[in-house]
């Protein structure tokens, strides 16, 4: 095997530096190359029949993972130390948090930790796990760039962060592992449903969206954590019962906090778990001193009461010590407790508190749209057993009913600005607003819905709230095509000054986009879905402008006012504008297939736009999108 060098991109102290690994040359396999490990490619079966140097291999949507020895070394420089930003080697958009152990060497292989926040806070559960990866040996990443949205664009975040750590550090294929936090952990236990890993830390969330549901049989070992007040909360707890009848390898703990990661010590504590259960399969060698005091540890931790947590915290011990030590002792106490009225009583009056804890959240939303006196008494009685300064089971199920009503207001109004119904948008709006009023997103969305509705006064004095809790993206304001009859008012200028800069005004809509060379007949726009989730834009969808009579988009049926749904397959809904580049820039054949609608009312069809023979690709001419002139 030849060597060569490639380059990679770290950030580190605010400094760009080049960190240069040895990797093998690249394989050729009938159709497909592979140059690092877990890359993504198609391939035909003999090619691969010719070749038996896979370590690993998975499917995950619809895209394969392999995972192949590959020799490093040249990095002392980056262990023993958290790396704040490396770029990926093969995508330079795709970066990750990385940590490598102090005693890292390229001949020994190591377990590997890859991380996935739901705003793409890859540096948090590094951080958290920076200690436990010292202690025990693993390599921990984090995802700088996967967050709540598309199912494509997570797919490429996880599939450049695990394939860029593979290809310069030595992983062991056996103990490769996904953490995530709410949407995040659900990446992480998809990754683990195709294979890709074998344990997940699922904090504040556990699988996806499943029409079967969960599977009969779990591939992997799961350790969750809630909060008391996570409004997934109750998510959790029927997890452990799931897991629990399928006899699946899990642990669930539940702290004092709400929807977040685990805290660092919390995080040490899953690793070790991980630790046990790889003892327990023979991935790992026994360690009888490890096991002993981890039994000690667990043990002294299971509370004497509630009955239910006790029962539970036993059941636990047992499941995972089985095999490694003498849980007979406990078999009789978990028996006994199970069969107990005070357990049965718990647990009846846990589910009844879920129980009441979905009506609320109904009633809430439900009251979004009544009378305002009896949205006052309402949030009024729950403000005041939200805030009471005892804890107790009924302020927990409270607090999380309003953060679950909350996340169901940002998203429900996200479907209202999509159908233009802002008058409901406006109203779960101003009631999630009542209980958390320095959310910026939800002021500047209720900015948007009132201008929409032509309600400048109130449309004003959300803006104005909007500045004084500390917002100060005016080029946002500038160019938000909601807010463009405001921008006509004398007072917003005042209450909002522009940065003085050489750029002409902005026009009072986005500007026009223009098509690649396949595609630049046709002109449109951009539309946003409100800004619910964070303070990045993402699409709803495109619209059609103009298309020029006799072009390929024109014969293949694309006129003006139609919005475009999807390209190549991919929905618009939810991209960012990087993301809807990088689909405009991807290479195609013969065709270009356009998902359109001509209205809401209308269903969707797809066109399909020939590409003639002096085009090989589609994408904008040039960096950025163009200004109609």
């Amino acid at each position: 095997m030849s060597d060569y060098f490639l380059p990679v991109g770290v950030l580190q102290d605010g400094l760009e530096f080049p960190c240069r690994q040895i990797l093998g040359a690249n394989h050729r396999l009938g159709a497909c190359v592979v140059s690092c490990p877990w890359s993504i490619f198609m391939f035909k079966p003999r090619a691969v029949k010719r070749r038996a140097m896979f370590a690993a291999g998975a499917v995950w949507g619809g895209f394969l993972f392999f995972v192949l020895p590959i020799p490093v070394r040249g990095q002392s420089d980056l262990v023993g130390r958290l790396i704040e930003k490396v770029s990926c080697e093969q995508n330079e958009a795709q970066s990750y948090v990385l940590y490598l152990p102090s005693d890292y060497v390229k001949e020994k292989a190591w377990p590997v930790i890859f991380c996935f926040d739901a705003s793409a806070r890859g540096r948090i559960p590094v951080e958290r796990l920076q200690a436990a990866a010292e202690k025990y040996g693993y390599i921990v990443a984090g995802s700088l760039t996967s967050r709540n949205g598309p199912f494509a664009a997570n797919v490429a975040a996880s599939q450049a962060m695990i394939r860029d750590v593979s290809a310069h550090f030595s992983i062991d294929s056996r103990r490769v592992y996904t953490a995530g936090v709410s949407g995040g952990a659900r990446v992480a236990t998809s990754l683990a449903l195709a294979g890709v890993a074998q344990g997940v830390i699922a904090c504040a969330a556990g699988f996806p969206a499943l029409p079967a549901g969960i599977p009969q049989r779990v591939p992997f070992v799961l350790f969750g954590t809630t909060g008391t007040e996570d409004f997934n909360w109750g998510e959790l707890v029927r997890l452990d019962g799931e897991l629990e009848e399928r006899k699946a390898p899990h642990r669930i703990v539940v702290f004092n906090g709400g929807h977040e990661w685990a805290s660092a010590a919390l995080m040490t504590e899953a690793v070790e778990w991980l630790e046990l259960q790889a003892m327990r399969t023979g991935t790992r060698p026994i360690d009888p001193e490890f096991v002993r005091m981890s039994y000690g540890a667990r043990m002294k931790g299971v509370p004497l009461k509630p009955a239910l947590e006790r029962w539970r915290g036993l059941q636990s011990v047992a499941a995972d010590f089985a095999g490694l030590g003498d849980v007979d002792p406990q078999m009789s106490t978990i028996k006994e407790l199970g069969e107990s009225q005070a357990v049965r009583d718990e647990f009846r009056a846990e589910r009844a508190l879920m129980g009441r804890e979905q009506d609320l959240m109904d009633e809430l939303a439900e009251t979004a749209e009544t009378s305002a006196g009896r949205k006052q008494r309402l949030v009024a009685e729950l403000k005041k057993k939200r805030d009471r300064f005892e804890d107790s089971a009924e302020r927990r199920m409270v607090r999380r009913a309003i953060a679950g009503f909350r996340m169901m207001a940002r998203a429900t109004a996200s479907s209202s600005f999509d159908d233009h119904n802002y008058r409901k948008a406006i109203a779960l709006l101003e009631l999630a607003n009542e209980f958390q009023p320095t959310q910026k997103s939800t002021w500047l969305d209720l900015a948007r819905a009132y201008a929409l509705l032509g309600e400048s006064e109130h449309a004003l004095d959300a803006l104005a709230r909007l500045v004084e809790l500390g917002f100060d993206d005016y080029s946002r304001l500038d160019t938000d095509p909601a807010l463009a009859q405001l921008r006509g008012d004398r007072r917003f200028p005042v209450a909002f000054p522009r940065k003085s800069s050489g750029a002409r005004e902005a026009v009072l809509e986005l500007p026009v986009l223009r098509v690649s060379a396949s595609l630049a007949s046709v002109q449109v726009r951009l539309f946003y879905l409100p800004s619910v989730e964070s303070e990045i834009d993402r699409l709803s969808y495109v619209g059609v402008e103009d298309v020029i009579p006799g072009s390929a988009p024109a014969q293949a049926g694309l006129a003006r006012g139609m919005e475009i749904m999807a390209i190549q397959r991919t929905r618009i809904r939810s991209l960012t504008i990087s993301d809807l580049d990088r689909i405009l820039a991807m290479p195609v054949k013969n065709e270009i297939i356009l998902t359109v609608r001509n209205s809401r009312d209308e269903p969707e069809r797809d066109l399909s736009v020939l590409i003639r023979q002096r085009s090989s690709s589609f994408g904008p001419e040039r960096a950025g999108h163009e200004l109609a002139e």
